[in-house]
């Protein structure tokens, strides 16, 4: 990693480690959830601004993933078939027919970050898409209790079903498979880095809450 990459993983933890102190007080609460898009966004954007290598397919991945998860979350949401029954809070900001566009955003990082940090590692798509899925889906079981706190979502009963882990995998599955189709995957530190304090920090908002 080199000596920019470490400045801006060190301000990312700070950054993070500042919502969590946010996150605890009932005072500051409000404020810090309501930074979580623009905070998406930047998660996003800044290992993009990183990649040693641009190129369209990369780019048109990202697009496509987004797209695609934006439209998974719109059929999970309006059927309860795939995820289970579930419905949206306004933490994530505007979005379509109860499905924040944000949450597209959302599906292109975690794709993004878990190809990143298996590539190089990993030597073949097949193995990177497995592995990548059981990352994501690890991350969602550690974020769910947390998300639903800051009231990103809301299961009905205010239970998460099992439904939901088993679609996230194979969902995540199947939108690697696409990204590794259209773009050449390259490691970036930054982006595995934001993998790892996001997990962290999800982590740590369980035991807040």
């Amino acid at each position: 990693m080199q000596a920019a990459e470490k400045r801006v993983v060190g301000i990312a933890a700070i950054i993070y480690a500042v919502g969590l102190s946010g996150l605890y007080f009932t005072a500051t609460r409000p404020h810090i959830i309501g930074l979580t898009p623009i905070n998406l966004a930047l998660s996003l954007l800044v290992p993009l601004i990183f990649l040693k290598k641009w190129n369209g397919g990369l780019f048109i991945g990202l697009i496509c993933v987004g797209l695609c998860g934006f439209f998974i979350e719109y059929a999970g949401v309006h059927t309860g078939l795939i995820f289970g029954n579930y419905h949206y809070g306004k933490t994530l900001g505007p979005g379509w027919q109860g499905i924040p566009y944000m949450i597209g955003i959302n599906w292109a990082m975690l794709v993004f970050f878990a190809v990143s940090a298996l590539s190089g590692r990993i030597g073949n798509a097949w193995g990177i898409a497995l592995s990548g899925a059981a990352i994501m889906t690890f991350y969602d079981f550690i974020m769910e209790p947390g998300a639903v706190s800051m009231y990103m979502w809301r299961w009905d009963k205010g239970i998460i079903p099992l439904q939901n882990y088993i679609a996230w995998f194979l969902c995540s599955f199947i939108l690697i498979r696409m990204y590794l189709w259209l773009a050449k995957p390259e490691r970036n530190a930054i982006a595995t880095s934001l993998l790892i304090i996001q997990i962290i920090f999800f982590a740590a908002v369980r035991l807040i809450f």
